[in-house]
């Protein structure tokens, strides 16, 4: 299906940010690759970062949407963690550019607007379903009674913290190759946490 304008300028724009930086990349560098003119691209974003700003909302859009579709809301706490960090581990490999986008791009050097973390839950059916597996979760036993960020940090931070060092070169095991591993981590770090 042909992209429109707008489409075909945010995957320039997601392309050339990743590979040249955000600063290093100007306006008709996006006109180029995107082959649309510059007053088409003006005509559908004030300037450069709002299509930055454009970029990052959809970026967490996709990845939630990810993070989502792996969410069973009727298993366990365990089941829901491990299929969290497999969902996570899986997009960050098999969506390079928005992961590189996401999670490398130093976002409040170029951002005026609040930049919010695409690991942050909300209230949105994602953090209900797991904010609903985590009381449960407490209630049963299966974990200790958890500060909120406590647990989004392990959750979501081991899993980064890999992520980020494969993204950089410096590990050569693909994110999947790992993910099993670094669920059991996260769930074993969970389960390790007294009651704060």
């Amino acid at each position: 299906m042909p992209q429109g304008p707008r489409e075909r300028v945010l995957n320039a724009a997601l392309k050339l940010f990743v590979e040249q930086g955000y600063f290093n990349t100007n306006i008709p560098d996006i006109s180029r690759e995107s082959k649309c003119s510059i007053g088409s691209i003006y005509h559908h974003f004030l300037n450069k970062e709002e299509i930055a700003s454009e970029l990052y909302k959809l970026g967490i859009r996709h990845f939630r949407a990810a993070l989502n579709d792996s969410v069973d809301q009727n298993a366990n706490l365990e089941t829901q963690v491990r299929s969290i960090v497999l969902a996570f581990l899986q997009f960050a490999e098999t969506h390079l550019l928005w992961s590189h986008y996401l999670w490398l791009a130093r976002h409040d050097e170029f951002l005026n607007t609040g930049v919010a973390r695409p690991t942050s839950i909300g209230f949105d059916h994602l953090g209900r379903t797991i904010t609903k597996a985590i009381k449960n979760g407490i209630r049963k036993g299966e974990i200790a009674k958890i500060n909120a960020e406590v647990f989004w940090s392990i959750l979501f931070g081991i899993p980064l913290s890999f992520m980020r060092d494969w993204l950089d070169g410096y590990t050569k095991n693909s994110p999947t190759e790992v993910a099993p591993i670094i669920a059991d981590a996260c769930w074993a770090a969970l389960k390790g946490v007294p009651n704060s």
